[in-house]
């Protein structure tokens, strides 16, 4: 009996798999994955060698900055003893290139005639927000902002931040400023719009990883992402009973969708709470739309937000 229960959950298990919308078939597009190290090519050579590193990047080197700048940037001790912690996390390849292919593919599926970048490495001057940054054919990656979570070189960084401070975001942050560059910002500056504007973001990010784990697209911990299953309903009939959705105060902004070790209810129970609470409803909105109306990708993302939350009928 045990085991017919057992194998009963095996079936229903792999079923709910194979019913994940966003489950799409890849295998025949190529993405090719091209990594340059740059911070491996600068940081710890001999300053003879600053010429010839200047003139194969060019682009790297602002002219607002002197030539000396940069050659004592390529011995800096601070920066050397960064490189070793960098080498000792990357000692070659960035140990997700199957997991940014796969971001790759699933952009060449919804996006025809996307060329993939190449990607340059280099460190982001103690600037934890950088990540990376898309050019038209290059994507920087900044490898000191991925070193894991508990590494001591994040000491004094705020733990909701290192939370997302591991290479397994490389992917992840990739496929959220590709979707930064193809979902447009609403004209309107209300509350409902934003969310649903960063609901956009997410469930796109969704779309290029679709074997992620909710957590991960969200960038929450365990904790944190039980919190917003468990208090979805309470979290939206919060935003009504304040007559939230409609309000433009960029205050909100700060609440509850802005970066924030948890979101801010005026409530004894806030520090349990998970922050950007407000971009989790988007996305659950812009689900049941999706489950709804079943609209193509490219068609979500030119929908207004009134379409959107009026057609989802979102009632958690």
């Amino acid at each position: 009996m045990r085991i017919r229960i057992f194998l009963m959950f095996l079936i229903v298990l792999s079923g709910s798999c194979r019913n994940n919308p966003l489950e799409v078939d890849v295998s025949d597009i190529e993405a090719r994955i091209e990594v340059i190290r740059f911070d491996t090519l600068f940081y710890g050579r001999d300053t003879s060698d600053y010429r010839e590193v200047k003139q194969r990047f060019p682009y790297l080197f602002s002219p607002g900055i002197s030539d000396s700048l940069w050659q004592a940037k390529m011995q800096d001790s601070l920066l050397l003893d960064l490189k070793s912690e960098v080498d000792r996390i990357f000692p070659g390849r960035l140990g997700v290139e199957d997991e940014l292919s796969g971001v790759f593919q699933h952009i060449k599926y919804y996006f025809p005639g996307w060329k993939e970048p190449k990607l340059l490495t280099l460190y982001s001057d103690w600037d934890y927000m950088k990540r990376i940054l898309l050019a038209d054919t290059m994507a920087f990656v900044f490898l000191d902002n991925y070193l894991g979570k508990e590494n001591p070189v994040y000491e004094g960084i705020p733990s909701y931040i290192r939370q997302t401070m591991t290479k397994a975001y490389i992917p992840v942050d990739f496929a959220e400023k590709f979707a930064e560059q193809v979902v447009p910002y609403p004209a309107t500056k209300d509350f409902l719009s934003k969310i649903i504007y960063h609901g956009k973001i997410l469930y796109l990010k969704k779309a290029l990883m679709p074997q992620a784990h909710d957590s991960l697209i969200l960038g929450y911990n365990t904790e944190k992402y039980r919190w917003a299953r468990e208090n979805e309903k309470n979290v939206w009939l919060y935003f009504l009973d304040n007559d939230l959705l409609f309000d433009t105060d960029k205050n909100l902004d700060k609440r509850f969708i802005d970066p924030a070790p948890f979101s801010k209810f005026y409530s004894e129970a806030d520090n349990e709470s998970a922050g950007r609470i407000g971009r989790y409803v988007g996305l659950r909105i812009v689900e049941k739309y999706m489950e709804k109306k079943k609209p193509e990708l490219k068609d979500l993302l030119r929908t207004d937000a009134q379409t959107i939350f009026n057609q989802s009928k979102y009632k958690p």
